[in-house]
């Protein structure tokens, strides 16, 4: 048997895409596959992470003094950081603890109780969290041309005839493509026609300089964001809802519910570092401009197409006929590397593989050359 037919793309990966359905309870309740697979492979500490969906940043807080202190006080409002980063009034935020917490109050928000459409690929909270508050949920995907995903019209209009809420993550995980402006104005249309209401996940959209939120698109729609992705400060777990102000006191009472109140560290670092903001962006940008151009060379030298997203810090592309997670489970782990199998994300993408460039430009290139090697062996290019 020869190397490449040891990892010929099976079509049958069970286990780890998220699943769309009926509502889920007790043992029916899926897993976060991703993360079962990920965090063992993590703890390796393979020398070679290609891994990060998000920016790795190295914040320099200094000394926030008596931090466990209580933040709040006469005059202060928790949520004005977050309403100037939108210039929207602080009446139309909510801060939760991240993005993950914010998609379930969110949905607990928005909806009236009917279907729940959902985005896949996709990171699996996204997808599953209405299953487990309830909910069923349906599917819809866009589809890969060479320059972008689109929406397949005619498959999202009879799927929003039968919703009244939408779960969409714009920066499409794993490959990090947005919707196309015409896409972007059907779909705002077609949910108003269709009274359907809009979360959509935009961790990932920070890094795009001129990114409008689609909270500005009307008040059926709810922006979710936080520092994690594109701040890299996943450490304190500090997310958001916008949304109208109808909303977003369902979204307080929910949280007051479920999660009490906000915790006085993490408001006091996010605080701390309000001003400086921009500064991953900038790296975002500069870690780009370096690193693309090694990747991109890469993959022309042993025969893979792929175009980059316009913006952010991870994409994807196939590696036709290889099953990635075994690749990167045998080979990969062999070498040293670590990057994410399409799989899971969503059926289908078995033979896809998710890079993420937001780590510094020698350690990149150091990868980027066994991941060469990887593909080579897998690919039984000599």
């Amino acid at each position: 048997m020869n190397f490449i037919s040891r990892f010929l793309f099976r079509g049958s990966m069970e286990g780890y895409h998220p699943t769309a359905g009926g509502p889920a309870r007790a043992e029916e309740v899926p897993p976060v596959a991703y993360l079962k697979w990920y965090i063992p492979r993590l703890k390796e500490m393979r020398p070679h992470n290609l891994s990060f969906s998000g920016l790795q940043y190295p914040w320099d807080l200094g000394t926030i003094e008596d931090i466990w202190k209580d933040h709040r006080g006469p005059g202060t409002d928790d949520r004005r950081m977050v309403s100037e980063m939108y210039g929207v009034n602080v009446e139309n935020v909510h801060l939760t603890h991240g993005a993950t917490q914010a998609i379930s109050i969110a949905i607990s928000a928005t909806s009236r109780g009917g279907k729940v459409a959902v985005e896949m690929p996709s990171y699996g909270p996204l997808s599953q969290t209405a299953r487990i508050l309830g909910l069923e949920t349906i599917v819809v995907r866009r589809k890969p041309t060479e320059s972008a995903w689109i929406i397949d019209r005619e498959e999202w209009a009879s799927v929003l005839s039968q919703v009244d809420l939408l779960m969409v993550c714009p920066q499409l995980n794993p490959v990090g493509w947005s919707y196309t402006e015409s896409d972007r104005e059907w779909l705002i249309e077609a949910c108003k026609q269709h009274d359907v209401r809009i979360i959509s996940d935009e961790v990932y959209s920070g890094a795009d300089r001129n990114w409008k939120p689609f909270y500005f698109e009307g008040d059926n729609c709810v922006s979710i964001s936080s520092l994690t992705k594109v701040h890299g400060l996943g450490q304190i777990r500090y997310g958001w809802i916008i949304a109208s102000k109808e909303i977003i006191a369902n979204a307080q009472n929910t949280f007051h519910n479920l999660a009490g109140i906000m915790s006085s560290p993490v408001i006091r670092i996010a605080e701390q570092i309000k001003d400086q903001l921009n500064e991953p962006v900038d790296l975002i940008d500069h870690y780009r401009e370096e690193n693309l151009p090694l990747l991109q060379s890469m993959l022309n030298r042993v025969g893979i197409e792929w175009n980059p997203p316009p913006y952010g810090v991870f994409g994807a592309f196939r590696v036709p006929g290889v099953d990635t997670l075994e690749m990167i489970d045998t080979i990969g782990k062999e070498h040293g590397l670590l990057a994410v199998p399409g799989c899971m994300f969503d059926s289908g993408l078995d033979d896809w593989l998710r890079v993420g460039w937001s780590i510094d430009p020698k350690s990149f290139a150091e990868a980027v050359g066994v991941l060469e090697t990887v593909l080579r062996t897998a690919l039984d290019i000599t």
